[in-house]
């Protein structure tokens, strides 16, 4: 480990965000109405600025092109590894993610995550899935929402499976693409957050490291076309082996 270089990324990393916060505030107030277009791409700034501290490169995008050509309703799926994760998909794509409810009320960055259009998950709540996955149909008409289906960070080796809910949305909303994205760092085993591991450890390793390297992949779409054809825990099998599979080759 090296102390110094966690110090000096993570000072860095505080600095920027205390400085941009208040101007993203006043920026979301102001433009209310707009905020849902503003909102996301202030955070892909900040996100691609994270990415140049944390000395994250992107070594190659794979078969992007579809992505490309659209530009609203779309839920992308994705593993999840480390908290950089949040940084790298939402300075590619300017996507907006599905948050654990306390983030609501954490000061000043909370109260931005609201007004950009994040959408607040209430795990303690029986009542939360469906409220959740008509928010994230009525946002994707006009955002990138990304989510993660594992639910929460582990390395390439333990191979958490996908929780099927989020594959209702395409039900709901025939006119949702999802795709299938793969996040692939070179070196997983220091990357990745896992029990028993604590943020600030994890922290330590990703710091400690000169470069970091991850591979992104987007895979071809999965349309109301997939869904008529197989039943919605089918479709999360297929979508978790297609952006797990990569993994392991």
């Amino acid at each position: 480990m090296t102390p110094l270089k966690f110090y000096v990324k993570i000072s860095i990393f505080l600095i920027v965000t205390i400085m941009l916060a208040p101007w993203y505030f006043l920026i979301l107030f102001i433009g209310y109405k707009w905020r849902e277009t503003i909102g996301p791409k202030l955070v892909q700034f900040y996100s691609r600025i994270c990415l140049s501290i944390f000395r994250v490169h992107i070594e190659k995008i794979s078969n992007d092109q579809t992505f490309k050509q659209r530009k609203k309703g779309m839920l992308i799926i994705s593993n999840h590894s480390s908290f950089l994760d949040i940084f790298v998909l939402s300075a590619m794509f300017g996507s907006v993610f599905v948050s654990k409810a306390e983030v609501k009320f954490y000061p000043v960055i909370g109260q931005i995550a609201w007004l950009m259009g994040v959408i607040f998950l209430d795990r303690n709540s029986s009542h939360e899935r469906l409220r959740v996955l008509n928010a994230i149909v009525d946002k994707c008409s006009n955002q990138v929402i990304a989510v993660f289906p594992q639910g929460t960070t582990s390395r390439i080796t333990e191979r958490l499976s996908f929780r099927r809910g989020i594959f209702k949305v395409v039900e709901l909303n025939p006119d949702i693409f999802l795709f299938p994205v793969t996040l692939h760092y070179r070196d997983d085993a220091d990357i990745s957050w896992h029990k028993p591991q604590s943020l600030k450890e994890n922290a330590m390793r990703v710091c400690a490291r000169d470069r970091i390297y991850i591979k992104l992949t987007i895979h071809k779409p999965v349309t109301i076309d997939d869904y008529r054809k197989s039943a919605t825990s089918q479709i999360c099998k297929i979508v978790e082996q297609t952006v797990l599979g990569p993994l392991h080759n």
